[in-house]
């Protein structure tokens, strides 16, 4: 696991971030995962000096994207998301710089160069989670602070700040039910509403790069024409859950052989859509009580907060981003060393008629339905008895909709070495799971 170990080196806390916003003339708003110019507290927060003249920047870090285990299709889907975000930020006036790195401990230097050239005097960008980001991110505030340059992270990726949401006792739940439920309390207090579009008229100078089509080191993946990108299509499928999904969502969404999900963890991935703008999705047709809405869009509305919770977890407990369980115990579990086990169940050849569907559905895609994900993860671990950092890895090389802390976290609930209140002993039967979720076998056929 010598990638993963790579990654998960313990972040610092030196000089403090600024979490609050400020306005100043000459802005540069520095997009991660979250490509979209609506519902975006930094973007926003760029260009809100009427004087301000906002110009956008994104960092392409190949050999870091490579050290987290990122494969062809995020990256593939990433580059076509980019390109969809720079035709918005075109007409909004504001020109995106595409800066070519090669591991993002290279970005202080970049951004401290950037700034200068474009005379910014404030960086806002969007929150990230895992160990090394925060380490990159205070690398990049102390190296701007020296230029009296001022760093601004904002929530970027989540619908409610979750590092503040706590226990009686103050500290972070390690049990999704209760963090539900303080998560709901929270939302009704506070009820965040979606940021509007920016709306800009200045006209920078400085012309924008041409966002590439390819990156060195990962191939020009097949399967990207399954996946349109960008804010307006995401929107587009929204739409279309919240029409005609949504409400049969409870019963439907465990069957991999229908339409019954919404399919939006590609958009969601690279941010060309947030979270609260499902949420607020959610609150126009049902209403503003969570309490009243039918079980279909509450379940939905819960998997939301799951993807909060995960990343909850991974700001509260670090070693989760290192590679390590969270559940201490579970670091003395034997896993069995079975290569050719491991490369069948890689290639869809187990002979379990459900698992195989499913790797050859992520093969093919690039994607996978979440029972299935649950049903392989499950396998893996559980009945191969194979390290779920194995599993977690291949799905990392393998998923156009490759989130770190949903990958990582569901991965940890199947192996049951993360958050999930229940024993070591859940398991699934992946006969009796296809039984019961493609009782014709369409998925499977």
């Amino acid at each position: 696991h010598n990638i993963h170990r790579a990654r998960r080196q313990g972040g610092v806390q030196d000089a403090p971030l600024s979490y609050n916003k400020r306005t100043l003339m000459n802005t540069l708003i520095w997009f991660r995962d979250d490509l979209r110019t609506v519902d975006h507290p930094a973007l926003e927060a760029a260009c809100s000096a009427e004087s301000s003249c906002p110009q956008a920047v994104f960092l392409l870090t190949p050999a870091s994207w490579k050290e987290h285990g990122w494969g062809a299709p995020r990256v593939s889907y990433l580059l076509k998301s980019l390109q969809a975000l720079a035709t918005e930020l075109d007409t909004l006036g504001i020109p995106l710089h595409v800066l070519q790195l090669n591991h993002h401990d290279e970005a202080q230097i970049r951004l401290e160069e950037l700034a200068a050239e474009l005379g910014a005097n404030e960086v806002h960008a969007g929150i990230e989670f895992g160990v090394d980001e925060r380490r990159r991110d205070q690398q990049v505030a102390d190296r701007l602070h020296m230029r009296g340059i001022r760093f601004t992270l904002h929530h970027t990726q989540t619908i409610l700040p979750v590092d503040e949401i706590k226990t009686g006792s103050g500290t972070a739940y390690r049990v999704f039910t209760p963090f539900r439920k303080a998560w709901e309390k929270r939302f009704d207090q506070t009820r965040p509403q979606p940021i509007a579009p920016v709306t800009n008229t200045t006209q920078p100078s400085t012309a924008a790069t041409r966002v590439p089509t390819t990156v060195e080191g990962f191939d020009d993946w097949k399967g990207i024409d399954h996946w349109p990108a960008g804010t307006a299509a995401g929107q587009s499928r929204l739409q279309h859950f919240i029409d005609s999904v949504v409400a049969d969502y409870s019963k439907e969404r465990d069957r991999p052989d229908r339409e019954g999900t919404s399919t939006l963890s590609p958009w969601l991935a690279v941010g060309s859509i947030s979270p609260g703008m499902c949420m607020a999705a959610l609150v126009e047709r049902y209403g503003p009580s969570l309490e009243d809405w039918p079980e279909g869009p509450r379940t939905w509305q819960s998997e939301l907060v799951w993807r909060e919770f995960y990343r909850h977890v991974m700001d509260a407990f670090p070693r989760v981003s290192r590679d390590m369980p969270m559940q201490g115990w579970t670091r003395n579990i034997p896993w069995r060393n079975a290569p050719e086990d491991l490369e069948r169940w890689k290639q869809g050849e187990t002979g379990i008629e459900i698992v195989d569907a499913a790797m050859h559905q992520l093969a093919r895609t690039g994607w996978m339905h979440n029972r299935a994900r649950m049903i392989v993860s499950m396998f893996l671990t559980k009945n191969l008895l194979i390290d779920w950092r194995e599993g977690e890895l291949h799905f990392s090389r393998n998923l156009v909709d490759y989130d770190f802390p949903s990958n990582n976290g569901g991965w940890q609930w199947a192996a049951s070495t993360g958050t999930d209140a229940a024993p070591y002993f859940r398991i699934f039967n992946p006969d009796t799971q296809a039984q019961r979720f493609d009782p014709d076998g369409a998925y499977r056929r």
